[in-house]
């Protein structure tokens, strides 16, 4: 046939067709297989139709059904369904994972101790000895309720965060705190970069708002370049209801310059639009705090920041994110909409270890720094283009596919197929220890060098 949508036609769809008088040649999800399977990855809209219902907008869609990507739609519908141990697409499923996305899913818990997992980017020395000692006896904290208000907690981010207690909203992870400003604001209208985090698209979804994008370009590295302010400043124009950034950005690793930050800021105060921060990776940066939008916080209550003790301490297991806002009425709509007794005991109790551990930015700094160094020359070594980054975390593009020649060496690393913008050949990956680091350029190149 000439397109392979008209492979997918679905009458049995009491809606079909959703959009009549459509050219044929556009995306129609009535006529699409993952429908009812997974998010589509071609970046669909919503719409409200006459009759009240919310449905995608696929005339833009940025992955047609043309026989182009028959086979990829193919390999999508063969891969385990969301909840049967792998993630299908960026959108449903944590950090923007694919079905080669990553090992965190479960599939690779149990390769023993020789495995290398590059796909999970928290704390390469693990969890702060603080941390450890907090968490040696949870007996306790275990069998009482938890400070429903994370009082103390709250005062250890007021005191480490230089920033009045009133302005700290504490929660269940960062995803928590992204869902509860979401439903807080309501937004119909957002615009987020690509690519990046996938949760941020995945909260908008849930309360059905319709989101743009304004890309950051391969060619220019995936930075923050004047050509991108130009864009992002056109977009703003529209008056989205919220916007999100991720400084620094994931997957890219790329930094937003603080004057650009600081323009942005003052334009979505401007005209009411919410502009949230995420900075979760922020303290892997050296002089990561003269990039932060906290300094922002005291001049414009549009701005919230979110962070979280996830990635930093190595703790993704305790789940405790919080946010930073000079809108002291967004954050307790946030606090009411949030379930009871949302951040644990154990939680808290870590997190404040945490953020009293001396010494734990300047030891984190130098030793991410000089492995994303290590890791970018090696890689570029090896025939791959090195994204510059200042994570502890890095994007690249392979001349071929890695994932399954490093995993037969027991090494596993991130696909990005599933972030907007990025195809089959783009991986991130983790910076972890030196050995490690090293062992993993060495692999990269025997599964390159076999290949030719």
């Amino acid at each position: 046939m000439e397109h392979s949508f008209q492979f997918f036609e679905n009458r049995d769809c009491r809606y079909f067709p959703c959009h009549d008088g459509l050219s044929a040649l556009n995306c129609l999800f009535c006529y699409c297989p993952l429908y009812a399977r997974i998010p589509c990855p071609g970046n669909p809209q919503f719409i409200k139709k006459d009759d009240g219902r919310m449905i995608k907008k696929c005339t833009a869609c940025t992955f047609p059904h043309e026989p182009e990507n028959y086979e990829r739609i193919m390999r999508l519908l063969k891969s385990p369904a969301p909840g049967a141990g792998a993630a299908v697409s960026g959108a449903d499923s944590p950090n923007g994972d694919n079905p080669n996305g990553g090992c965190h899913g479960g599939e690779c818990r149990d390769r023993g101790a020789d495995f290398l997992d590059f796909s999970v980017n928290v704390h390469p020395l693990g969890m702060p000895p603080a941390v450890q000692r907090a968490l040696a006896g949870l007996m306790d904290s275990c069998v009482r309720y938890p400070d429903r208000q994370c009082t103390a907690l709250k005062q250890a981010l007021s005191r480490h965060c230089s920033i009045p207690e009133d302005m700290v909203c504490a929660g269940n992870g960062a995803s928590e705190i992204i869902t509860l400003a979401v439903d807080a604001l309501s937004p119909r209208t957002a615009l987020l970069v690509s690519p990046t985090f996938s949760g941020y698209e995945r909260a908008l979804a849930a309360r059905h708002a319709a989101v743009s994008f304004c890309p950051l370009l391969r060619e220019e590295d995936f930075c923050f370049t004047g050509r991108f302010a130009q864009a992002f400043f056109q977009q703003l124009e529209k008056r989205p209801d919220i916007v999100f950034l991720c400084q620094p950005n994931n997957p890219t690793g790329t930094c937003i310059p603080p004057d650009m930050l600081q323009n942005i800021a003052q334009r979505c105060e401007r005209q009411g639009t919410f502009l949230v921060v995420d900075e979760c990776f922020l303290g892997f940066v050296r002089g990561g705090i003269a990039l932060s939008a906290r300094r922002l916080l005291a001049a414009y209550t549009h701005v919230l920041v979110v962070d979280a003790a996830t990635k930093l301490y190595a703790m993704p297991g305790l789940r405790l994110g919080w946010a930073l806002c000079g809108n002291l009425a967004l954050l307790r709509r946030m606090e009411q909409l949030q379930s009871e007794w949302s951040v644990s005991g154990p939680a808290q109790l870590a997190g404040i270890a945490a953020l009293q551990e001396d010494g734990w930015l300047e030891k984190t700094q130098p030793l991410v720094e000089g492995g994303r160094q290590f890791l970018s020359a090696g890689l570029s070594e090896c025939g791959c283009t090195v994204y510059p980054g200042t994570a502890n975390f890095l994007l690249f593009t392979a001349p071929r596919r890695l994932d399954e020649g490093l995993l037969r060496r027991n090494i596993c690393i991130r696909s990005s197929a599933g972030f907007h913008g990025l195809g089959d050949l783009d991986y991130r990956i983790a910076v972890l220890r030196e050995s490690e680091n090293r062992r993993l350029v060495t692999a990269v190149r025997e599964v390159l060098d076999e290949s030719e």
